[in-house]
């Protein structure tokens, strides 16, 4: 994927919003996990798009560096995309 002027990008920025909210002692994944539903049911599997593609980014070992900070999530992105991939034809999540 190409990431000429990514800082200019919505999705950077969103990024950036999202990485404020992680970086907060006090934010709750369970509390956001409950504002998915009321996501319009279409954004629902968009964000389970984005879910997925973060998932395969976090899993090859190209696109990071990976220390001591980030190697648990790495060990799991690996694990979650080995499932994703034995289970791509099960899985279908059409922008309707």
């Amino acid at each position: 994927m190409k990431t000429d002027n990514i800082q200019q990008s919505r999705e950077y920025q969103a990024a950036k919003q999202l990485e404020s909210a992680l970086n907060d002692y006090g934010f709750n994944p369970d509390r956001f996990t409950a504002a998915i539903p009321s996501f319009h049911k279409t954004l629902e599997q968009s964000f389970m798009r984005l879910i997925i593609a973060c998932i395969k980014f976090m899993a090859d070992d190209s696109n990071r560096f990976i220390d001591l900070r980030n190697q648990g999530a790495h060990k799991a992105a690996v694990i979650l995309a080995q499932a994703l991939e034995e289970h791509k034809d099960e899985i279908y999540l059409p922008f309707i």
